[in-house]
């Protein structure tokens, strides 16, 4: 009898050491593509970068908040159900290109 209480405190134990546990999924690419010089004491590359790394993303030299993003057409799907895109410039003039 003993053997069964000590083997159901050891499945306790590990139970709830399995649900306390959180998942901390990697972050690669956080800081790379931001908008401040400095995050946490390392140079990241801003938008006035990004136009000096690819040729194609010479717009990202010339203006703010620009992130380099391939939008493939040939890959996507028409959904009919979709409302259109509401940008929110926070009030500031911006052209979207």
């Amino acid at each position: 009898m003993d053997i069964i209480w000590e083997i159901l405190i050891i499945l306790q134990a590990n139970f709830i050491v399995c649900i306390s546990a959180q998942p901390n999924p990697p972050k690669i690419h956080e800081g790379w593509w931001a908008y401040k010089e400095v995050v946490q004491g390392s140079f990241v590359p801003v938008p006035s970068f990004w136009g000096l790394v690819n040729s194609a993303w010479n717009l990202c030299s010339v203006g703010k908040r620009q992130s380099p993003v391939n939008i493939e057409t040939s890959h996507m799907i028409f959904d009919p159900f979709l409302t259109p895109i509401k940008l929110n410039t926070g009030g500031r003039k911006c052209v979207l290109v």
